[in-house]
């Protein structure tokens, strides 16, 4: 049959088939073998894997501005260099815009130890007071008060997750840290005005009059803006330093009130008895540290520089 010879399986074949193919793998292994060793006498660096950093802060450059706007027209006041009323404008606006920022920064500092990391990508530590909050209901709206009432509304918001939180003693802390900077400030600028001011709003002998004025009106700021922030109305710091330890009841209520807390106030003190009646609890801070509330009077006059013009 044609072709039976080419199929014939000699085993003399197959036996040299087979010892060259044990060279062939013998030789392989020991190829193996040396690159093994290779890389042991020159250890290569291992990758490090790559951290998910937060962003980084840094101060913005409104928050400076300012801060350097508030040094010079408190040095213009000192000095007598300027109008009066425009100086005092410009210490008492900047003034509250850093203590604004700085009672914001806190919050968020504040839950960014407690556990809440995200406050760091969403910008709230870096002192820009465009992130703090929606810039009419949070911003314009307590400026335009500020201006027209004299009347500091409690300004600036950020949205803290409180479920990242470690536990509702953090969560309460929170919000305690905003106003504890506005107490610091008062007390700050209070005893400054009681211990080195004068203990008149007329004494002819003080030269530095507009400046003690400017001082005593901030304070007065300082003041109102801790009490009105200490109100347990939802949606302010007084009412989310109790409102982890409510009942969950409660809390849902308090959650349909919070987005209108800050206009309820607005209302509130429109009304000629309920602004009178916070204006006294503000005046009775300064009596008792010594502080002329007449002070703070002429400060606020000199501020509204628009009524005189």
């Amino acid at each position: 049959m044609s072709g039976g010879q080419g199929q014939h399986d000699d085993p003399l074949d197959r036996l040299a088939a087979e010892e060259d193919w044990s060279r062939r793998a013998k030789a392989v292994e020991n190829q193996v073998a040396r690159e093994r060793r290779i890389p042991s006498l020159r250890p290569g660096r291992t990758p490090r894997p790559r951290r998910d950093r937060e962003p980084r802060g840094g101060i913005s450059l409104i928050f400076v501005a300012l801060v350097v706007v508030m040094l010079v027209s408190a040095v213009a006041m000192w000095t007598g260099i300027g109008h009066p009323s425009l100086v005092v404008f410009f210490f008492v606006l900047s003034g509250w815009l850093v203590t604004l920022c700085l009672h914001e920064f806190s919050h968020a500092l504040t839950a960014h130890r407690g556990g809440d990391h995200t406050v760091a990508e969403k910008g709230y530590l870096r002192l820009d007071p465009r992130k703090y909050g929606h810039p009419v209901l949070t911003l314009l709206l307590p400026m335009l008060w500020l201006l027209i009432g004299g009347l500091p509304l409690p300004g600036g918001a950020v949205m803290i997750e409180s479920h990242r939180l470690r536990n509702r003693f953090r969560d309460a802390l929170v919000s305690a840290a905003g106003p504890a900077v506005n107490v610091v400030a008062a007390a700050g600028l209070l005893l400054v005005i009681s211990v080195a001011g004068p203990s008149s709003a007329f004494d002819p002998s003080e030269q530095h009059m507009v400046f003690w004025e400017g001082l005593a009106f901030l304070a007065y700021l300082q003041v109102a803006t801790a009490i009105l922030n200490l109100l347990p109305v939802p949606g302010l710091d007084g009412y989310g330093m109790i409102e982890p330890y409510l009942s969950p009841g409660a809390r849902h209520a308090g959650n349909k009130i919070k987005p209108f807390g800050i206009l309820i106030v607005f209302a509130l003190l429109y009304f000629p008895l309920a602004g009178g009646l916070f204006r006294d609890a503000t005046a009775f801070f300064l009596d008792v540290s010594g502080v002329p509330t007449s002070l703070a009077d002429y400060g606020n006059h000199l501020f509204q520089f628009w009524k005189s013009w």
